[in-house]
């Protein structure tokens, strides 16, 4: 996809194009008229470009037509992250990040976002964190990103979990925190921050391992 037209092109032969015309009503568009329906998507394409404009994942040229993808986009895309995530990359990622301060990254991924936090399970991270290592903020305790820090900081520790949720709970984390920190570390390459490379790796063999990285 190299223009807005050829946004538009792709979109006809999805199956959002179908569910569009066979359920116009679920959209709020009040027929599948050509023109309703080119407007629709029209605008849903513009949002979106600006959207990954502002995540600096792609740059609209000054024709306002043209498209073209930059390095945080192709990042984004090779490894299905949103285009959130990489945008907060670029904003908390820095020279000489430890693997505490990846940690957080990491935990902070648009990703993590729907990570369930069940009712009074505030209370239950709030109690695991009394047993782990590193601070969360204490007024967080609900928030999904809050609780994805402290399962990954449960493996590393190999504490035990206050119920089978969280065990559920924490291979749903495992199983997306190595492409997140691939990404992390194409960013930290293409930057040439070795400091934050390395730190990255190690944080990526504690999460293989199950083990901080200063355990023997």
């Amino acid at each position: 996809i190299s223009s807005k037209q050829d946004a538009m092109d792709y979109i006809t032969w999805t199956y959002f194009f179908r569910r569009l015309v066979m359920n116009p009503s679920y959209y709020n568009l009040e027929d599948v008229g050509h023109e309703t329906i080119n407007k629709f998507l029209s605008n849903l394409v513009e949002k979106s470009l600006i959207d990954l404009e502002n995540s600096n994942c792609i740059e609209i040229g000054e024709d306002n037509r043209s498209i073209e993808p930059l390095t945080y986009g192709r990042i984004a895309s090779y490894y299905y992250l949103k285009h959130q995530t990489v945008c907060m990359f670029k904003d908390c990622l820095k020279p000489d990040c430890s693997v505490k301060d990846l940690l957080s990254v990491l935990s902070d991924a648009e990703e993590y976002t729907d990570l369930p936090v069940r009712h009074n399970e505030d209370q239950l991270n709030s109690e695991l964190a009394q047993h782990l290592p590193v601070e969360v903020n204490p007024h967080s305790f609900d928030s999904s990103h809050t609780k994805a820090h402290l399962l990954l900081q449960a493996h590393f520790s190999r504490a035990m979990l206050p119920c089978p949720d969280y065990a559920t709970d924490t291979k749903t984390v495992l199983d997306q925190a190595i492409r997140i920190c691939q990404a992390m570390l194409d960013i930290a390459s293409n930057q040439g921050w070795l400091v934050t490379a390395l730190n990255i790796t190690n944080l990526v063999q504690m999460v293989i391992q199950g083990r901080w990285i200063h355990d023997s």
